[in-house]
């Protein structure tokens, strides 16, 4: 099969070793060679858990901690040897930290994107103004472009980054937790800006995160970091090979792979019965779970409920062995059976 250059990799290592030295000697961080690969346009996820080995392996790629051995080629450049403006070109980078500059704009932090093009003098011209002014409005930044940027809020300021990184124009982006700071509607906003940019633009980002669940929602690729290796795989594959599973269970906590989210480990010994459809179905599911029950759907013999179809509210019956009673309300039925596990 041919392969067009659009799908071509532009990211790849081949036993890469990196790490830290000690009084113990070398510690490699990831602990593991890694090789790896990305493709153009691919909007990738770097998981694992902590110590894993997440941001050791970004500045590696990023030419900002050292290669023990091992190759790593970016755009056909090493980060170790290539010029600095040449590698600048090539690939950008956005830190965990949040913005921290004192009496600086908008326009004035993103135009620092430019410093490889800009010449000895650090002169912009009128390209590269036009290119910043992009740079602003894709990431919606127009109505405070004259703004003082410590006076911005945490989404603002990483909007401020990651149009700083696009004024950079480079075809590889990396970020390390770029959400790390923000609440949960601009940690999907600033996703979904990632996400059209690779779409729009074609360009490649790798990012780092914790939040599992909005990375198997809008990522191309999940590289997982574990133990033993770093796997390159979609979503769904990930969760199909139980590799999720492998990688972040715990005796308290394990990964659905019916709700592709992570769940507390209870002893559900009780069961429920329940039935219905739709949206209420699935509430009164996951509250009856939550005050722990075991809840199946269909209907058992002690007890399980029955939810009232094409209601805006929560209603319908309880039945406890062979007495039935009405609620309207979810809270209600909660308070009705909440302790029922222990006795029946």
């Amino acid at each position: 099969m041919v392969v067009s250059k659009e799908s071509e990799n532009i990211i790849y290592t081949r036993n890469l070793v990196t790490g830290y030295v000690t009084g113990k000697g070398f510690i490699p961080v990831p602990r593991f060679p890694v090789n790896i690969s990305a493709r153009k346009g691919d909007l990738i996820a770097l998981i694992g858990i902590n110590g894993s080995g997440k941001t050791t392996l970004l500045k590696a790629l990023s030419g900002l901690h050292p290669v023990k051995s091992g190759d790593v080629n970016i755009l056909n450049l090493n980060p170790g040897n290539a010029g600095r403006l040449d590698f600048a070109k090539v690939l950008s980078i956005g830190t965990t930290d949040p913005v921290k500059v004192a009496y600086t704009t908008v326009f004035d932090f993103v135009s620092l994107g430019r410093f490889p093009y800009a010449g000895f003098f650090g002169r912009l011209n009128d390209s590269d103004n036009e290119i910043i002014n992009k740079a602003i409005d894709e990431t919606g930044l127009n109505y405070k472009k004259d703004a003082i940027v410590s006076q911005l809020s945490d989404g603002e300021k990483q909007r401020v980054m990651i149009a700083r990184t696009l004024a950079q124009d480079t075809p590889v982006i990396l970020f390390d937790e770029p959400t790390a700071y923000l609440d949960i509607p601009n940690k999907y906003e600033i996703l979904n800006l990632l996400k059209n940019l690779t779409e729009k633009y074609q360009k490649t980002i790798l990012f780092s995160t914790h939040d599992l669940q909005a990375a198997l929602q809008i990522s191309d690729r999940i590289w997982l970091l574990t133990g033993t290796g770093l796997m390159n795989k979609i979503p769904e594959q990930l969760i199909m090979d139980g590799d999720l599973k492998k990688g972040f269970n715990t005796p308290k906590v394990h990964f659905d792979e019916d709700l592709t989210n992570f769940v507390f480990s209870r002893n559900l010994s009780q069961m429920i019965g329940l039935t219905g459809k739709g949206k209420n179905f699935n509430i009164t599911f996951k509250a009856l779970s939550r005050i722990g029950y075991n809840v199946v759907s269909n209907k058992k013999d002690k007890l399980y409920v029955i939810i009232d179809e094409n209601e805006n509210s929560i209603k319908g019956q309880l039945f406890i062995e062979n007495e039935c009673i009405n609620f309207n309300q979810l809270e209600e039925l909660l308070i009705m059976i909440k302790d029922l596990k222990f006795k029946l």
